[in-house]
């Protein structure tokens, strides 16, 4: 009799060591994947802002060599609003290493930042 009870008295499921274990590896995949998640978004946002300063650049390279005359060499700085943001820019006009050709860099970063997100370079005939 005894060894039907010792028998009966063995109840099949986990033990809380085993449950405290598969939780502990579950929570490590899921912070895996909410990182990755995290990583995906951040590198979204960064994407959007070059891509955004990149426009901001190619307008204002485009304005510098739709001019009928040649801009005159010097730095010129300024701001506009893209995407309800405020981006800060400069362009650099100066002469190129070959005489009657003008070099225009345009830099672009968001304003109160000191990071150069775009920047581009084009060349033009000299006054």
């Amino acid at each position: 009799m005894e060894r039907e009870r010792a028998s009966t008295n063995h109840e099949h499921g986990f033990s809380l060591l085993e449950v405290v274990v598969a939780v502990a590896v579950f929570s490590l995949g899921a912070l895996a994947v909410l990182n990755v998640l995290g990583q995906g978004s951040l590198s979204t946002i960064a994407d959007e802002s070059r891509a955004v300063a990149a426009i901001v650049a190619e307008n204002r390279l485009a304005e510098a060599m739709a001019q009928t005359e040649p801009p005159p060499s010097g730095v010129t700085r300024g701001s506009e609003i893209a995407l309800s943001r405020s981006w800060d820019w400069e362009v650099r006009i100066g002469p190129s290493p070959q005489p009657r050709i003008l070099r225009i860099d345009v830099s672009v970063q968001e304003s109160g930042s000191k990071q150069v997100l775009a920047s581009l370079a084009s060349f033009r005939a000299a006054p």
